[in-house]
């Protein structure tokens, strides 16, 4: 298992971080993470060249890797969806990451998978409420559909069980096209934990299924909506969890 800590934990309403780049991977570092997942908080393709470097070297001294860059935001169609997909690729190849998280119609993506995989960049598309992918349905068409070795799933089960979909029993199904599990809590009436509540994953059972199919791939926190004191000691619990859970498998 390669843990993975998204910049998503420190996000306020898409627009800021409350911690500096440098807090945000020394952060990762002392609570046991291996990489880091980049937000459009934190890097976009309009980041100048200077500054791209000056992360990824603050990436690298805390011994981490950049695991996945999310290109949210990218237009329908035409030169603009092209001009801000490129820009992703470059920003990709830059920062050392190889996966992107994208979404688009399934036509274009599969043109896009195999664009980026000479880039060595793999593309992958998230299970999300309100899109293709809310469903088992809807991410067996959607991974049908595009139809390319390049392009896989960011299996996330909160928002599949959310559908009330059977996220446990469509793992056999998606696992060889997975490329990362998204790990994330809802509200309850006990407040946000990924560790219990009828709302939650069962995330023993998940990282078990997973690597009982020989699954040894990301695993990326993307926990988010927690008051700022909080969002620490979150990080250090959701590792802390995720690693005695896989080790208990």
């Amino acid at each position: 298992m390669l843990l993975s800590l998204s910049g998503f934990l420190f996000e306020d309403v898409y627009r800021t971080q409350s911690v500096s780049f440098e807090q945000f991977c020394d952060i990762a570092r002392s609570a046991g993470y291996q990489g880091v997942e980049l937000r459009r908080t934190q890097v976009t393709p309009q980041t100048p060249p200077d500054e791209r470097r000056r992360l990824l070297e603050i990436v690298k001294s805390a011994d981490l890797t950049v695991t996945c860059l999310t290109a949210r935001g990218i237009p329908e169609s035409g030169t603009d969806r092209e001009r801000f997909f490129d820009g992703y690729l470059e920003l990709c190849v830059q920062m050392r990451c190889g996966l992107m998280k994208i979404a688009g119609d399934a036509q274009w993506l599969r043109q896009a998978a195999q664009k980026a995989a000479a880039f060595n960049v793999t593309l992958a598309t998230n299970n999300h409420g309100g899109g293709p992918l809310q469903t088992v349905a809807g991410t067996r068409c959607q991974l049908a559909q595009v139809n390319h070795p390049n392009y896989g799933l960011l299996y996330d089960p909160l928002h599949l069980h959310s559908a009330g979909e059977d996220y446990l029993g469509c793992i056999n199904e998606f696992a060889d096209q997975t490329h990362n599990l998204l790990v994330q809590s809802i509200i309850t009436g006990e407040g946000k934990d990924i560790s219990g509540g009828s709302r939650v994953p069962n995330w023993s059972l998940v990282l078990s299924k997973y690597r009982q199919l020989g699954y040894d791939r990301l695993v990326t926190v993307i926990e988010n909506g927690y008051p700022v004191d909080r969002r620490q000691s979150v990080a250090m619990r959701c590792s802390q969890l995720l690693k005695q859970w896989w080790n208990e498998t």
